[in-house]
């Protein structure tokens, strides 16, 4: 039996379209059917053919607009995973039930062509919104000029970013983002540090730490592996046991038992290559999936806090499919963290602040915003710039 299924998986990775691969593809449909009556399975695989072809149209359609809206004003402001996609190579959900969509019963009996499509389209829109949503974003900025330069401080960090901001934080505060560029050791190493300040400031709270580098079904195993995997959070989400916080995983499992697949994105005309992990369109499906969780756990903890360990592009409050703005203003803060690097008189653009106001926000290694209206205008209600390499 193993045998069989292992010919028809490799069939299917050889004939992935075509008069071959639609025949494998009807075959497989029709065994996933073999539960119902053959006339139910002739209308379903009729609706997903139909289904199949409106998907291909909408992902020639898509990939237009999607480049018209990153060549523009703002194309500069386009992160990684966030340009328009043309195609992806490889798909390792076709005969699984877990993984992208996996609560869209249609896509279920989609192929895995279908599938791509579906996922490409989606995209692209999502880029087009990251596009508009970010200019709406700058525009308030400008607006707003005045109250944004008056209203920030930015202290001489005499103390170590965890500890500043571990006293800028207060009781009312219920949902505590952490929001950091990935892989630069200095950067996990004070969100490390500050979990031990805020014990200490707070020592009676009920904390619950949720990061994106444990599965939400974390098993001991898993946990054990991702430690060698991401050694650095390792340590992170150790110290928070250390702080007796409970750590509890935020991603689905399909994410991390996957290898990720590779989309080609356009680029200025040309072709390059993206991991999907990090397209809009994962992002979007991921900070949904956290939203429930994270609804699921207050209703079962109703006055703990909850510290986040995520991405800066999960939690920016001028990203497009941010998680921070769905929770009350004012129990909300939002810190993110970048590496510190200058080049002469020059330092790196980390955000969309820093992109509207380069000469005044960008070299500044820590801002604060204590008004959260601002604070939600800037992007964050503090941002540490942190020294060191990756």
């Amino acid at each position: 039996m193993k045998k069989l299924v292992l010919i028809f998986l490799l069939a299917g990775l050889c004939f992935p379209s075509g008069a071959d691969g639609q025949s494998l593809w009807k075959n497989a449909f029709l065994h996933k059917t073999s539960g119902i009556s053959s006339k139910e399975a002739a209308r379903q695989l009729t609706v997903t053919k139909k289904a199949s072809k409106v998907l291909t149209a909408r992902k020639k359609a898509s990939i237009q607009k999607a480049q018209e809206a990153c060549q523009g004003s703002l194309s500069g402001c386009v992160l990684y995973g966030e340009s328009p996609i043309k195609k992806i190579k490889g798909w390792p959900f076709l005969f699984s039930s877990s993984g992208p969509y996996d609560d869209n019963k249609m896509l279920q009996w989609l192929s895995r062509s279908a599938k791509k499509d579906y996922f490409v389209a989606a995209h692209n829109r999502a880029a087009v919104k990251a596009v508009s949503v970010r200019k709406k974003a700058l525009e308030r900025m400008q607006g707003e000029k005045i109250r944004l330069v008056s209203g920030f401080y930015s202290p001489s960090v005499r103390k170590p970013a965890a500890e500043e901001l571990a006293n800028v934080l207060t009781e009312n505060h219920k949902y505590i983002f952490l929001g950091e560029m990935h892989n630069f050791p200095e950067i996990q190493k004070t969100i490390e540090q500050f979990l031990v300040h805020y014990r200490a400031r707070f020592p009676e709270k009920q904390v619950i730490f949720l990061t994106e580098f444990l599965p939400s079904t974390e098993t001991e195993t898993y946990r054990q592996r991702l430690a060698r995997v991401f050694s650095p959070y390792a340590d992170v989400w150790r110290m928070a046991e250390v702080q007796k916080m409970s750590v509890v995983g935020l991603d689905p499992l399909w994410l991390f038992k996957h290898d990720s697949p590779v989309m080609w994105v356009l680029k200025n005309n040309m072709v390059e290559k993206e991991q999907m992990w990090y397209s809009l369109e994962i992002t979007r499906q991921r900070n949904q999936l956290w939203k429930q969780q994270i609804d699921a756990l207050r209703a079962q903890y109703p006055d703990a806090v909850f510290i986040f360990h995520t991405g800066a592009t999960h939690v920016d409050y001028t990203e497009p499919f941010t998680l921070s703005k769905q929770f009350p203003q004012k129990e909300t803060f939002v810190a993110t963290f970048y590496p510190y690097e200058k080049h002469g008189s020059w330092v790196a653009r980390c955000d969309l602040l820093d992109a509207f106001n380069p000469s005044l926000f960008a070299w500044r290694k820590m801002i604060v915003w204590q008004d959260a209206d601002l604070a939600r205008i800037a992007g964050f209600n503090a941002r540490f710039k942190i020294a060191g390499r990756p």
